[in-house]
């Protein structure tokens, strides 16, 4: 008996396993799992230089999408007004108009906030001039539309000289996050608040859609100035963020997790520590079968180039995945779609998508008259 054991053992062992087998197993492994089993072996601490099995996982890794069955939302403008559109289908060729529920005399110019929505709800921020905090969370599939409470600061300081409240366009407000708390089953708003008197220290706070109001939170992350679109998005119950260079903790990845309200902090790669100052890099985070992707192009290489984060903090575990180009047909990328494929404008107008799998461009059937004025953003 202790015989047929011993000798079952060594048939099931490693050595009688090819290769082929394991990477085919290892290849549909999460990006960060796959990076916990290098230590296994040294054959599979070489994985990553194996171009056989880096096509199996990129090709498993657009297969497996984190927004299985979600469409696209555009924004384009039309007649100097925004318009949106929903684009669903195998190659986004379905387009519906949505009903914007924001109208010419509201005075508001929202933006959508972040990568995609979450549960179908998406968070709008005022972009106007005369920004005055508004936020709005939206759900076009059941026409729900929740505005959040002002912010308490607007009484909590009084002017130094007059003793009268602050003036609302004495205060700055910087979207950080927006996010589900699957703990408490609830809606999160994170914000960063600045104020023009210098002698105010500025503070955090975080808004529930359950408690319906905002309060500070009592921590010291390293915030953003330039918020601008696609530097933001949410997994998993984490909202993540990117820095700019001359941010305290300089040019880095913020995680904060919404049920604990603990962050944490990663230095970029290398080739885009500077993002914030270079006018001819564009710069994106996305969600790539539950890993965080930075997607990167420069204008003067025509490049795009996307990596994976494998453990949060170390700025080591950045994987370049996939390098593509040069393309000296793009005239202004404008987002990510649902399995990786990056959408941009070309030189012509045309929107057009670029599968990473088969690296062919498409045509989406749209021209862009104002390209600066459109966007993308992942609706499920």
């Amino acid at each position: 008996m202790e015989k047929t054991l011993a000798s079952t053992k060594e048939m099931v062992s490693n050595k009688y396993i090819p290769d082929d087998i394991h990477f085919s197993i290892l290849s549909k492994l999460p990006f960060k799992s796959l990076k916990r089993f290098e230590s296994v072996r040294k054959s599979w601490s070489l994985l990553f230089e194996n171009t056989h099995f880096m096509n199996m996982f990129r090709n498993n890794l657009l297969s497996n999408s984190y927004y299985d069955g979600a469409s696209l939302l555009l924004r384009v403008s039309e007649n100097h007004k925004e318009v949106f559109y929903s684009l669903s289908g195998e190659r986004f060729e379905n387009k519906v108009k949505l009903d914007w529920f924001v109208s010419c005399e509201d005075h508001f110019i929202f933006r959508i906030f972040g990568f995609g929505s979450i549960n179908a709800t998406l968070c709008l921020y005022d972009f106007s001039n005369d920004n005055h905090g508004n936020i709005v969370l939206w759900n076009p599939s059941t026409h729900t539309i929740k505005f959040l409470p002002p912010s308490p600061a607007l009484g909590l300081y009084d002017d130094s000289i007059s003793g009268e409240a602050m003036d609302s366009d004495d205060i700055f407000y910087y979207l950080h996050g927006f996010g589900y708390d699957d703990v408490i089953n609830d809606y999160k708003v994170i914000r960063n608040i600045r104020f023009a008197d210098a002698c105010l220290d500025p503070l955090w706070e975080i808004c529930s859609l359950r408690s319906n109001e905002w309060r500070e939170l009592e921590v010291d992350m390293p915030y953003s100035l330039v918020c601008v679109e696609g530097t933001q998005v949410y997994m998993n119950g984490v909202c993540h963020w990117l820095c700019e260079e001359d941010s305290p903790s300089g040019s880095c990845l913020v995680s904060f997790h919404l049920s604990n309200e603990v962050f944490f902090t990663t230095p970029l790669p290398s080739e885009v520590e500077d993002w914030s100052h270079d006018l001819a890099l564009w710069i994106n985070l996305a969600v790539l079968n539950e890993s965080v992707a930075l997607v990167s192009y420069h204008e003067d290489t025509t490049t795009f180039q996307i990596s994976i984060l494998g453990e949060f903090g170390m700025k080591e575990t950045w994987t370049k995945l996939f390098n593509i180009g040069p393309l000296s047909c793009v005239e202004r990328p404008i987002g990510v779609g649902t399995k990786g494929e990056i959408l941009f404008i070309r030189k012509d107008k045309e929107l057009v998508l670029l599968d990473l799998n088969t690296q062919l461009i498409e045509k989406l059937g749209y021209k862009a008259n104002s390209p600066y004025y459109c966007s993308v953003i992942i609706y499920k």
